[in-house]
């Protein structure tokens, strides 16, 4: 799983403001457990109906003279989740961007995105230490043999801030399983999720 470098991800939809860095905790839950994501963006993400909550977790880890400050969090059912990860960095402006990326169109926006099926084996799961897997390995989802898999990014305006939504579903028979029907419910559901955001702000 070296592979897919997937930090999972966060506040995509246009109308969310940047705002003033302030603390570190950048994701909490309200007491509705919807997702409330301030720092380089300020957004409330809805609780998917039906979804058990992890985390939020913050961290901060360093890189030489770079140092990052990372909060994630997500929703998770028994086969699929979405997470949410905000960071930030005290390296020159303009350090995050997502220009490289793919422009991909989901629920009347433009976004940057990767997308894609990958395979994964249990053994694969258990030699990786990303901690990304990690914290996905301890909400008990099941996502071997493979996952259908979006993560969109969008980066603050002067790029020391950076937003990734990740969302996988899994696909039980391996990605030469997958099918179209299924890759189109899959997108329209995430569409769903999107619009859900947009909608709560």
């Amino acid at each position: 799983m070296k592979v897919m470098t997937m930090t999972a991800a966060a506040a995509l939809i246009c109308c969310i403001a940047s705002a003033a860095f302030a603390g570190h905790a950048y994701i909490e839950f309200d007491a509705q457990e919807n997702m409330v994501l301030s720092g380089p963006f300020n957004a409330i993400i809805p609780k998917p109906e039906g979804a058990r909550i992890g985390g939020p977790e913050h961290s901060t880890p360093s890189f030489l003279a770079e140092d990052l400050k990372v909060s994630k969090a997500g929703y998770f059912a028994d086969d699929q989740f979405v997470m949410v990860q905000v960071e930030t960095t005290n390296a020159a402006k303009g350090t995050l961007t997502n220009k490289t990326l793919p422009v991909y169109e989901m629920a009347g926006e433009e976004f940057r995105a990767r997308t894609g099926c990958i395979d994964i084996s249990q053994q694969e799961l258990d030699a990786d230490d990303d901690p990304l897997f990690e914290f996905i390995e301890l909400q008990m989802v099941q996502i071997v043999p493979a996952v259908k898999v979006v993560q969109l990014f969008v980066t603050s305006d002067d790029g020391t801030g950076e937003g990734k939504i990740l969302y996988m579903r899994n696909v039980p028979g391996g990605c030469g399983a997958l099918t179209p029907e299924f890759e189109a419910e899959f997108n329209a559901a995430f569409e769903r999720f999107i619009e859900s955001i947009r909608n709560a702000n």
